[in-house]
């Protein structure tokens, strides 16, 4: 999940931002039910208004998207929780992997009285998994069968499952033992991804991100070396 500040008003004093909670940080949509759901909550002793939409991962444009976000804005008094709802609304998603986009939540205090403030908007972005009725296999049973191997200084993850495989907090030790951290990667279904490494290290420690947002770790001894060729 990924916060943005954007500058509206510059000026002396500053406004408190970040008003609204989400109470995940990560949407599973399953294709078997209607809508996914996620729930916001005001927390701050003023009111603001809320914007929600969904854009591509690779592309900004709201146009033609076959999952939308209602209500596509809402304003919650102090203390006032919502619930945001996303609906599929059929076609253009294939039927045999896991989609992926953001959703994007905005929240706006209102104007300041006086002219020495400064005014933050607020953006929130978190991903949204769209999981197809056909798909039938769970996320653990996928890490279960990554693949990863390392050739010199490259260390190459593959994933042969149908579902997004999120790898994170990985860690790499040196033949001297100093540990150095692997950077964040997110597998596409049915894909590869190589990680740039140095010939003396090695895989030390690997984790992913469950359905529900947790971190979870990866025991290295599942790993599965991919077949050369």
């Amino acid at each position: 999940m990924k916060t943005q500040l954007a500058v509206l008003l510059c000026a002396v004093t500053f406004q408190a931002c970040a008003g609204i909670t989400i109470n995940a940080t990560r949407v599973v949509y399953s294709g078997k039910e209607k809508v996914a759901s996620l729930n916001i909550h005001n927390r701050s002793s003023t009111p603001y208004k809320v914007q929600i939409w969904l854009d591509a991962e690779l592309n900004t444009s709201r146009v033609g998207l076959p999952i939308v976000a209602t209500p596509p804005q809402v304003y919650l008094s102090p203390q006032q929780s919502a619930q945001l709802r996303f609906i599929y609304l059929g076609g253009g998603l294939p039927g045999d992997r896991e989609s992926v986009y953001w959703v994007n939540i905005q929240e706006t205090p209102p104007a300041a009285v006086g002219t020495h403030t400064l005014q933050f908007v607020v953006r929130t972005r978190l991903k949204l998994f769209y999981r197809p009725p056909a798909i039938t296999t769970t996320l653990a049973r996928e890490v279960q069968k990554l693949q990863w191997q390392q050739n010199g200084n490259h260390l190459r993850f593959t994933n042969s499952g149908p579902l997004h495989i999120t790898l994170v907090n990985g860690t790499l030790i040196d033949n001297k033992g100093h540990l150095s951290p692997m950077r964040n990667v997110m597998l596409r279904p049915y894909s590869s991804h190589t990680v740039m490494t140095t010939d003396s290290t090695r895989l030390y420690q690997l984790n992913y991100i469950d359905d529900y947002g947790a971190v979870v770790p990866i025991p290295l001894q599942n790993a599965h070396a991919p077949a050369s060729g």
